[in-house]
C-alpha cells in the first residue's frame, strides 16, 4: 500500500486579530466574532441536534451559502484555487491513464473532479462527499451529454458506499482542499475511510496546508505539521 501526503503551503500564517481570547495552542489572541463561530456556535447546534457529527455541522453551514450561490468551492459560484485541471496535472504527473478509476474523496460539486471526469473512461470516476446537496449541485453543474458519456459515480459517504468504492478497486485516492476542513479529533476517521477504500496497487494523495504547529487559520480551517 503506497500513501503519499502532499502539503499546501509550506509557511505559517495567521491573519492580524483583536487580543481578547487566547487562540488555541497559544499565538495570538481571538475575537469575540471567531470566539462565537469557532466555539460556541457549534456547541448551540449541537444542542439542538443531539448526535449530529461535526461533518453535519460543517456540510449544514456550508450547504446553505452553496444554495445562494455564494459559496468559492462548492456549487455555481465554484473556482478553482489554481486551475480546474490542478487534480488531472498531477495525477497525470503519477501515471493516471483513462482506464485507471479514480476516488475524489470530498469532491464537493466537481469544480476539480469535472476534468477528471472527461479524462476517465465512462464509470471510473467516484466523487464522494458528506450530504447529497454538494453532489446534486455538482450534477446539475455537469453538461448532460458528459454525464451520459461518462457516467461518473457520485456517493454520500457511508459504511455502504465506501464498500462499494472499494469493491470498484481504486488506482487513485484523492482528496484535494478536505484535510484543512477536518476538525483534529477527526483526523483518524478522516484517513481511516480513506485507507479502507485502498487496495495493494492504491495511490492515495492528500493536500493539506502545512505549519510547525497545530494552527486554525479560520472557522472551518486547520494547518497541520507533517508528522501529524
Amino acid at each position: 500500500m503506497d500513501t503519499n501526503l502532499t502539503n499546501g503551503a509550506g509557511a505559517e500564517t495567521s491573519a492580524p486579530v483583536s487580543r481578547s481570547f487566547l487562540r488555541p495552542h497559544g499565538g495570538n489572541r481571538l475575537t469575540l466574532a471567531q470566539l462565537y463561530n469557532w466555539h460556541l456556535k457549534p456547541l448551540v447546534w449541537r444542542l439542538f441536534n443531539p448526535g449530529g457529527s461535526p461533518e453535519e455541522y460543517y456540510a449544514r453551514m456550508i450547504a446553505g451559502r452553496v444554495v445562494k450561490g455564494e459559496h468559492p468551492a462548492i456549487g455555481a459560484a465554484a473556482r478553482a484555487v489554481r486551475a480546474p485541471t490542478e487534480l488531472l496535472d498531477i495525477l497525470l504527473g503519477h501515471g493516471l491513464e483513462p482506464k485507471h478509476v479514480v476516488v475524489d474523496y470530498g469532491c464537493g460539486s466537481f469544480r476539480l473532479g469535472r476534468a477528471l471526469i472527461e479524462h476517465l473512461e465512462p464509470g471510473h470516476y467516484w466523487g464522494l462527499d458528506v450530504i447529497d446537496a454538494f453532489l446534486n449541485s455538482g450534477m446539475e453543474l455537469l453538461p448532460a451529454e458528459l454525464k451520459a458519456e461518462k457516467r461518473p459515480n457520485a456517493r454520500v459517504i457511508s459504511a455502504e458506499s465506501l464498500a462499494e468504492t472499494a469493491a470498484a478497486r481504486p488506482d487513485f485516492i484523492i482528496s484535494w482542499h478536505v484535510c484543512s476542513k477536518v476538525p483534529p479529533g477527526r483526523l483518524a476517521d478522516y484517513f481511516g475511510k480513506i485507507v479502507s477504500m485502498m487496495g495493494p496497487a492504491s495511490l492515495a494523495l492528500v493536500h493539506f496546508p502545512e505549519s510547525t504547529r497545530r494552527l486554525r487559520q479560520s472557522r472551518f480551517s486547520w494547518a497541520e505539521n507533517r508528522e501529524t
